[in-house]
């Protein structure tokens, strides 16, 4: 993918790096341009050309990217300021103090800060040793969560390690995004030349196929044992995003992953009566909108409210024990009442803004490893947004999926904002000059 800036640029550089005086219009940079002498033995024309365009662009070290750091902090202000406007009066219902939920979010907030800080300024390289490490961490959580876990007493659910002493909670599936991201992205990197087109097909199953599969599934089983549906799904689908970007087989990845995967929600629907009863509830047009489609229905009538331009930041009437947990999942219905049409596009088009400028960080990512992490990470940022957005427009069954940035939780929260730091470490060395 970049392997070419490996073999032929001449260096990376930074701009404060010291250049003498005859080179001060170069910008501090010292830039040397091969001389007769370095030209190839056989002094053809084509060979003269290809030796010029090997060398005609050089990798320069710079800031992060501050469009990148511009749409996150956007999200992050936005949805810190709809997790008040949509949390108080649930709060209150709880027994709570009506900023309850939002100071909460704010020290959240204040972490993920610090953690993207420290995540921005570590070498883009040195995340591949990190790898391992994260991966594993995140598969003892998940053992320990079915163990020891916390959450929904009334359906069995099990999705959080409380912290004593604290009262926070740790989400294990959400550290395992990451770490699925960066153990594949390490992985396609030092076996790339079995994986992609040109390798024997024996190869391309084996380390292509049916190893990332161990990878992928097991943390998925795992989720999955949490009754985490929606979880199951994203994990599954990064995982193969990465593995599609880093040059797998499609259709052996289609047909053995699509096995697998069919199975497994077959099993887990069969003995989950109340996912299933979701699922066929989004299909019964006579449901009852007044029980099992209830937090749909409500959630739509809150969209529809907002109308063209909203009615006013806090001025939302579903969010007062109509849409359930306003603060949670269906937050964004609550933006839509308050802020209507415009301001929902606008939060559409901030997703899709650090879309195209994520993908653009990764296109010109230094090697294939960073590349690919980048790749990962906003696919799975913008694949969770639009399944959220899907889920609340009734366009797919109610799963219970976060917006990212949006959704009230640390370790969703702090965990985004970390990733975020990696994709803005990678951004630094992402600008290229002509020489």
């Amino acid at each position: 993918m970049n392997e070419a800036y490996d073999n032929h640029l001449t260096r990376t550089v930074t701009k404060t790096e010291a250049a003498p005086k005859s080179d001060a219009a170069a910008g501090g940079v010292v830039i040397k341009k091969p001389d007769s002498a370095q030209l190839p033995a056989e002094n053809t024309k084509d060979e003269k050309i290809k030796f010029r365009k090997e060398r005609e662009y050089i990798r320069i070290k710079t800031s992060p990217d501050r469009i990148l750091m511009v749409l996150v902090l956007a999200l992050v202000c936005i949805g810190s300021v709809t997790v008040f406007s949509a949390s108080y009066p649930y709060a209150i219902s709880q027994g709570y103090d009506s900023y309850y939920y939002v100071v909460r979010q704010v020290v959240f907030v204040v972490i993920g800060l610090i953690l993207m800080t420290v995540a921005m300024r570590v070498p883009y390289d040195k995340y591949k040793y990190l790898a391992f490490g994260v991966y594993g961490v995140a598969m003892v959580l998940l053992v320990v969560v079915l163990l020891i876990g916390v959450g929904d007493e009334s359906s069995s659910v099990k999705r959080w390690i409380s912290i004593p002493g604290i009262n926070i909670t740790i989400q294990p599936s959400e550290i395992m995004k990451l770490g699925l991201v960066l153990l594949l992205s390490w992985y396609i990197g030092k076996y790339a030349e079995y994986i992609q087109k040109g390798a024997p097909l024996r190869l391309r199953i084996i380390y292509g196929v049916l190893i990332p599969a161990v990878i992928i599934f097991v943390p998925c089983g795992l989720v999955l044992l949490e009754k985490h549906l929606s979880g199951t799904i994203i994990l599954m689908a990064v995982g193969i995003i990465v593995l599609f970007i880093g040059g797998a087989s499609v259709p052996w990845i289609a047909a053995i992953y699509g096995s697998i995967g069919a199975v497994a929600v077959t099993v887990y629907l069969s003995l989950n009566s109340y996912a299933l009863q979701r699922i066929l509830t989004y299909f019964d047009e006579n449901a009852d909108a007044l029980n099992e489609d209830w937090q749909t229905t409500q959630g739509l009538y809150s969209i529809g409210s907002g109308g063209l331009f909203g009615l006013g930041l806090g001025e939302s009437r579903q969010k007062y024990g109509y849409v359930s947990q306003p603060q949670n999942d269906f937050i964004f219905t609550i933006w839509c009442e308050e802020m209507g049409y415009i301001g929902a596009v606008a939060v559409v088009l901030l997703f899709a803004a650090l879309l195209w400028r994520g993908f653009i960080v990764a296109r010109r990512a230094p090697d294939v490893f960073s590349s690919l992490v980048v790749y990962g990470i906003i696919s799975h940022i913008t694949l969770q947004a639009i399944l959220n957005i899907m889920v609340v427009t009734s366009i797919i069954p109610n799963t219970g999926i976060s917006l990212p940035f949006f959704s009230y939780g640390g370790s969703s929260l702090v965990m985004l904002m970390g990733e975020m730091g990696i994709v803005l470490s990678v951004s630094c060395h992402s600008r290229q000059q002509k020489l």
